[in-house]
């Protein structure tokens, strides 16, 4: 049985309020993107043209106008570019086509009846761009923006077929959306296995393979006794057009051994191996380059490029601090901590107070190591309040990003067993419009080199404000709207509390490419986890407890909060094992450049609403209902109701109905920060769920 719409089909009896779902009509087409294969040409090479009219995702703009000239019998140029006009200011596709000019119609209508006499894209845009009545960089443009969710296999099946310039095709490629730099470095792409380590984890990218092969990894301590243990199936990612995927809970500084078994659809086998190495829980140090603030620090800005403090990778330089030694900005500093770029450097027990607007700053550094931090007293003054919004002068904008820690565009970075506290401004709320105010940790590993982007591990903190002085966001993505935004790629956030915000616990939005968020208490706050948009993915938030949220007013929205994919948000967010107990909503919809559409696979989650109205109580609130979405075995229940509030479609509900009850519910919630249900084994998830001594009970929380 399933919850179709807003009826709760397995109880047998209708919500208090009529609902429905809203869907357009693209997004009963965006359901097939992620069920019908076709050969991507980042695989295994082919001759086989695939982006023909039969082949391309419908009700795109470009479908909907070769439907048009179909049923119209249009087959001039002027007629289909008629269409194009008609398109571009229809209120379905307006924005979709925003981008392409009055002056690339005509190339539109050129790829439109290229393809409706039987052509493909990839082979036609070639062969029109030897006509000099048209322009290759209209023709690449016009065939992405009419055919959005196609367009980075298109941009692929050029790039191979090497016809256009390839800095041109990629300027072109960017101007409508398409990720053309470097995610990665150029090792990942030499390499049919690439692993990318951090201290607990591991993501696995597994290339040239097509994208309906099953690919599942297994690993091990290398040179152990141990039995294998399987990683999750990993899944294709089509910004990149790879496999890729993580394991966790692993142990740091190990080496271990990956075998990975790779099956076609057609039933072929094939089996790669592969070694890694977790990074060690502290890094190397230069012996001779160890220093202790008491020797030589005697106040204002620590300004490690002035002092030429940095290291090697063979040699971090090290920092150490004591509890009579504090670094504090003078009045006016900008920064108590200024890195610069300096790279492999290790912080440890440093107090450190004051700063204009952050207090530790960096500037495309790299291998950049806090621990056992105190943080406090930065940011700038809030002299002046207008309608509850704090301004450090008259005529100044807003304060706002100021960050306890902010590393702008650096990578490889480690924030662990610290304690970030009491911002000298604070955040409104949202009785004033968007919060605007302080940051814990502004997250921006955009590293212009590729092999240090991403790679970020905040693990063991207390990041937290207090009721009536709080953080916008505790943890917040710069560029976050971007593929390249926020965390970026390969990052593990964990074993954090996070508590006192008028926005979200965390942004985790922007590129995502194995961005995992687990093991965190988050409280206090509007919503606890955001992954909107998931530009790239995929991301992991699981086994997180979100309980008690709410701005200073006590308003609150989303316990994790999705959407955004038709804005460009390709990506699938993954969510496992987590413990919501929220009054409002749980798995949330938000809109995104006015787009509320999300893809994600929630499995295993408890979810407990306790408010029922309008648009409060959704254990998941899922407007658009996009069919690439799936819901499986989740505990949800709204309190009021006893019974689960939907507005969206439950893939498959949770196995053990019986237990789905307000004195079940209500034992769950009493019991904190980890609850225990029974286990289906059908159910378990390789490598990320947990269970009891006994065999008997999934784990949901904070797993001790």
């Amino acid at each position: 049985m399933i919850y179709r719409g807003c009826y709760a089909v397995f109880f047998s009896f209708p919500l208090k309020e009529p609902c429905y779902m809203r869907k357009t009509p693209i997004l009963t087409v965006l359901g097939a993107l992620f069920f019908v294969s076709v050969p991507a040409t980042s695989s295994a090479s082919t001759n086989q043209y695939t982006l023909t009219q039969s082949s391309l995702m419908g009700e795109q703009p470009g479908m909907a106008a070769l439907t048009q000239m179909d049923e119209q019998n249009l087959t001039s140029q002027a007629q289909v570019l008629e269409v194009v006009n008609t398109l571009k200011k229809s209120s379905t596709y307006k924005r979709m086509l925003s981008k392409l000019s009055k002056g690339e119609t005509d190339e539109a209508a050129a790829v439109l009846l290229a393809l409706a006499n039987g052509e493909s894209l990839e082979s036609s845009i070639p062969v029109l761009a030897q006509n000099t009545t048209y322009t290759s960089s209209a023709l690449v443009r016009a065939a992405m923006l009419l055919f959005p969710l196609d367009r980075y296999e298109l941009y692929r099946d050029l790039q191979q077929a090497d016809v256009f310039d390839q800095t041109k095709l990629r300027k072109w490629a960017s101007s409508t959306g398409v990720l053309t730099s470097a995610l990665y470095p150029t090792s990942m792409t030499e390499q049919d296995v690439f692993i990318q380590p951090l201290l607990e984890s591991a993501s696995i990218t597994v290339q040239h393979q097509p994208k309906d092969a099953r690919i599942v990894a297994s690993y091990k301590a290398a040179g152990s006794d141990d039995e294998w243990q399987q990683a999750r199936e990993l899944v294709f990612e089509p910004v990149t057009g790879v496999h890729t995927g993580p394991m966790v809970y692993l142990d740091a500084g190990t080496r271990y051994d990956v075998k990975i078994e790779v099956t076609t659809k057609q039933g072929d086998v094939a089996n790669l191996t592969q070694q890694f190495t977790t990074r060690a829980d502290k890094p190397p140090i230069d012996p001779d380059k160890v220093y202790h603030l008491a020797d030589f620090y005697k106040g204002g800005t620590l300004d490690l490029e002035a002092l030429k403090i940095e290291g090697t990778a063979d040699g971090w330089a090290k920092i150490v601090g004591d509890k009579d030694t504090v670094i504090e900005a003078t009045e006016g500093n900008r920064h108590a901590i200024r890195i610069g770029n300096n790279s492999y450097v290790y912080f440890e027990n440093i107090t450190v107070r004051g700063g204009r607007t952050h207090s530790i700053y960096a500037d495309q550094a790299h291998h950049i190591w806090i621990n056992q931090c105190d943080i406090a007293e930065w940011g700038r003054e809030p002299n002046i309040i207008k309608k509850g919004v704090a301004y450090e002068k008259e005529g100044a904008e807003p304060i706002n990003y100021d960050s306890a820690i902010y590393l702008r565009q650096t990578g490889v970075v480690t924030v662990e067993n610290c304690h970030v506290h009491d911002p000298v401004p604070f955040s409104n709320d949202w009785r004033y419009g968007h919060p605007k105010g302080p940051n814990a940790f502004f997250a921006h590993a955009n590293h212009p080199d590729p092999q240090y982007k991403g790679q970020v591990v905040i693990r063991n903190n207390r990041f937290v404000g207090k009721p009536g002085h709080r953080f916008n966001d505790v943890i917040e993505g710069r560029k976050n709207s971007e593929p390249l935004g926020g965390f970026v790629r390969d990052a593990a956030i964990y074993n954090n509390t996070f508590a006192y915000g008028n926005d979200d616990a965390i942004e985790v939005d922007g590129g995502q490419y194995n961005v995992m968020v687990y093991n965190n208490d988050m409280s206090h706050t509007y919503t606890g986890v955001s992954v909107i948009p998931t530009r790239i993915g995929p991301s992991f938030v699981f086994n997180n407890y979100i309980h008690d949220l709410g701005d200073e007013t006590g308003k609150q929205w989303a316990g994790i909060k999705m959407g955004g994919l038709l804005a460009g948000a390709y990506g699938k967010s993954y969510l496992f094992h987590n413990l919501i107990e929220v009054n409002r909503n749980g798995f949330t919809a938000s809109r995104f450049q006015e787009d509320s559409s999300l893809l994600t696979h929630a499995q295993n989650n408890i979810v407990i609403t306790f408010k029922d109205n309008k648009t409060v109580g959704y254990n998941l609130f899922d407007q658009e209902g996009f069919a690439g979405s799936t819901f499986v075995n989740n505990y949800l229940i709204n309190m009021k109701r006893a019974a689960p509030k939907i507005m969206g479609s439950i893939t498959v509900p949770y196995t053990f109905p019986e237990l789905v009850n307000t004195q079940k519910a209500q034992e769950l919630v009493d019991s904190g920060e980890q609850v225990t249900l029974p286990i289906d084994g059908q159910y378990r998830i390789p490598n990320f769920s947990h269970v009891t001594a006994d065999g008997k009970n999934f784990i949901y929380g904070i797993v001790k």
